[in-house]
């Protein structure tokens, strides 16, 4: 009841009363009126004028369904969102909901995480509603390698969305990773269930950070506050990443991966300079120099031999 009423103040152009708000909702004023006072403990700013209603004057930048979804007008991503105050990590929920059948577009979101965790095992720093922590259920179809350029079209949508609401425009340090001075902003994390030729579903998750102090994040991270010097919309902010992935997400089912693959490319941190990797034989160096048609990354080493990697981290 509190996420309609939320939908109603929102939507209405004057102040609401307690009687219009309850027989639209069917239930008595004295329930919406404790609603009321739950909805400003949680930080809703809800002005009551004696014998004419209420009016919602600001909202808190929590990642609730009912802010994400007021305006987003996906189609898929986004249209169920489950959202916890505290979770050990959205990406397991995520796996959990998906294995019971979960819808492709279904979101999981968190204020902070316990035991958030990034790729190779290690963790994520999750500042309570500092940052963007949410995981989305996709089922895409196709072969299992077509796991990996998920990855790439993530990391341009989420740049590209950034860029739109704050104008800093990060680059994308293959394979997952969007830099900010080359400092770390979001990582994105892609895990599947598979057949060995079908892929059941995907989990994408990203880890943003949005309102974070240089104390919350290791020195390695940056959060777009230090950047801009002013806080972010947490909410405006995942709306437009839901929205932009979608957009490449439709486009590559119906057209491929190439005009994504060029969008990376133009906001990539690491092709034409020198990366260093550990492979079987030990750390290898060389040249990035462009994406395999599969999202691998191209390296010339010294001797001019072309190498590809598929997976694994790489230093600038």
């Amino acid at each position: 009841m509190r996420e309609r009423i939320i939908d109603l103040l929102k939507g209405a152009t004057s102040v609401l009363s307690g009687e219009e708000l309850s027989l639209s909702l069917g239930v008595s004023r004295t329930a919406v009126w404790k609603c009321i006072g739950e909805l400003r403990a949680q930080g809703y700013d809800i002005q009551a004028a004696s014998r004419h209603g209420y009016r919602l004057v600001s909202c808190p930048d929590l990642l609730t369904p009912s802010e994400i979804q007021f305006g987003l007008r996906t189609k898929i991503l986004g249209r169920a969102c489950v959202h916890f105050d505290s979770i050990a990590s959205t990406m397991n929920e995520a796996f959990r909901l998906a294995m019971e059948g979960a819808s492709e577009g279904t979101i999981v979101v968190a204020e902070t995480q316990t035991k958030g965790r990034g790729r190779l095992g290690r963790s994520w720093s999750s500042p309570k509603s500092k940052g963007i922590y949410c995981s989305i259920i996709l089922r895409p179809g196709g072969a299992p390698a077509g796991v990996a350029p998920l990855t790439l079209l993530t990391a341009v949508a989420v740049s590209e969305a950034v860029e739109r609401v704050s104008s800093v425009r990060p680059l994308i340090k293959w394979p997952n990773d969007l830099l900010v001075k080359d400092k770390k902003l979001c990582g994105i994390l892609t895990e599947m269930r598979a057949e060995t030729d079908r892929i059941e579903f995907v989990i994408i998750g990203i880890g943003l950070n949005v309102n974070s102090t240089p104390r919350q994040l290791v020195p390695e991270a940056v959060s777009l506050k230090q950047v801009l010097g002013h806080s972010v919309s947490r909410v405006i902010l995942l709306q437009e990443v839901l929205r932009a992935i979608e957009s490449r997400y439709i486009d590559v089912q119906k057209n491929g991966f190439g005009a994504t693959f060029v969008a990376w490319r133009e906001r990539s941190a690491t092709i034409g300079r020198k990366v260093r990797f550990q492979e079987k034989g030990g750390m290898m160096e060389g040249v990035a120099v462009d994406l395999d048609s599969d999202g691998g990354l191209l390296v010339k080493l010294a001797s001019g031999k072309i190498i590809k990697k598929i997976s694994g981290d790489i230093l600038l």
